[in-house]
This record gives C-alpha cells, sequence and structure tokens, in this order.
C-alpha cells in the first residue's frame, strides 16, 4: 500500500475514533485518538507533494497538532494554551492567503463591497456569541476577541475568492474556514453555555474533518502556482 493511501486510511480511521469516542462519553480514548489525526494528514500532503514543505504549512500542521494534544499535556489547566495554538494555525493560513488576495481582490469595486458586508455580518454574528456570558472560561475576553477577527478575516477572505471564481482552491478554502467556524462556536456554546449532544457532535466531527479540506487547499494551490509559473 503506498504512502499516502495508507496515511489517508489512518487519517479518517482516527477521525472516526475520535467521533465514536466522544460520543460514547469516552474522553481519555477520545484523546488518544486524536494524537493521530495532524500527523497522518499531514503525512498524506508530504507524500502527496513529495515530501516539499515549507515553514508556514509546517507551522500550521505543527501548531494545530499541538492545540488538538493540548489537554493531555496540562489537563487541568489548557484551555488558553489550546486557544493560542489554534490562534497561531489561523495566522500562519492567514498568511499564507493574505497577499495574493489583496493583489486580486482590491482592484475591484464590487468585492470591496462585498468584503464590507461580509465582515458587517460576521462582526455582528461575534458580537452575539462573545457577548453571551460563559462563567466558566477562563481566557480573557479581550483575547477571544482578537481569535475572532482572525477567523472572521479568514472566513470573508474565503467567501470573496469563492464568489470570484469557483474552484478546487477556493471550494476547499471555504470548507476550511467554515468547519473552523463551526467547531469554534459551537464548542464555545456547548461548553460554556449551553450543553447539548447535537452541539459537541457538530464541534468535534468540523474539527476533525476540517484538516482534509485545508490539505487538499494546500495541495491545489500548489498545483494552481505550478501552472501559473
Amino acid at each position: 500500500m503506498k504512502i499516502n493511501t495508507l496515511s489517508i486510511v489512518l487519517y479518517f480511521s482516527a477521525c472516526i475514533a475520535t467521533i465514536l469516542f466522544n460520543t460514547v462519553g469516552q474522553d481519555g480514548y477520545m484523546l488518544w485518538s486524536k494524537i493521530f489525526i495532524v500527523p497522518s494528514i499531514a503525512l498524506y500532503y508530504l507524500s502527496t507533494t513529495n515530501y516539499k514543505i515549507d515553514f508556514v504549512k509546517a507551522g500550521f500542521f505543527g501548531f494545530s497538532f499541538i492545540g488538538d494534544i493540548y489537554r493531555l499535556i496540562s489537563p487541568n489547566n489548557f484551555e488558553t494554551g489550546q486557544i493560542i495554538c489554534f490562534l497561531v494555525s489561523y495566522i500562519l493560513l492567514l498568511y499564507y492567503i493574505f497577499p495574493s488576495f489583496i493583489k486580486i481582490n482590491l482592484k475591484h469595486k464590487y468585492n470591496v463591497l462585498l468584503i464590507a458586508l461580509i465582515v458587517f455580518l460576521l462582526t455582528t454574528l461575534a458580537y452575539f456569541i462573545l457577548s453571551l456570558k460563559f462563567e466558566k472560561m477562563q481566557t480573557n475576553m479581550s483575547f477571544l476577541i482578537f481569535y475572532s477577527i482572525i477567523l472572521e478575516t479568514l472566513l470573508c477572505i474565503a467567501i470573496v475568492e469563492y464568489s470570484r471564481k469557483a474552484t478546487n482552491v477556493t471550494v476547499n478554502l471555504l470548507m476550511s474556514v467554515i468547519f473552523f467556524v463551526f467547531s469554534d462556536c459551537f464548542y464555545i456554546i456547548n461548553k460554556f453555555y449551553l450543553a447539548f449532544n447535537l452541539f459537541d457532535f457538530i464541534q468535534i466531527f468540523t474539527q476533525v474533518f476540517t484538516y482534509y479540506f485545508v490539505v487538499n487547499f494546500f495541495i491545489s494551490h500548489k498545483k494552481e502556482m505550478v501552472k501559473l509559473d
């Protein structure tokens, strides 16, 4: 069996195991199964691209992996550390896509208006979620506001890019960021505001499978850049 086939099978197996363990309330097994998710999908990316990777993608995989296992590293105080890891991952992804986005879109007035509308709607949504009373939350609220701004910017870029031209690159980028948003929103609501099994399922499902879309975005974007060269 080829490395990329083996790694993608391991990835989906780890994702399904994580969802099942989380659903039946086996948090210990769920945390250990999550260990295999990012390494397996990172190996899939490496084997698909002849083991070539830059520091941005390596950093994204690295901080995402630490974020996924931070609860094992610090079981009694993991919330802030986990958020920092995923925030760095989002910033690296934003750093990867932002230059070309600015170059392409700010030339067109239509895209500027669309960006303004999306920012307004997303800011309203972020304000509504962050205005809820999260009595159990240990992380500073100003820190979460910055986190939401970065995620909001990613979603804005993904929507505008998809509306400009629906390609394999933009579809995977949009799906990645939507899954990020769903995972984070439902995690906060389920843990700190209203615990509900469906919210918990949506959160863990979107979290583990978002990496599949991110990697496909990286691969398809790389192919597109090669064609342009």
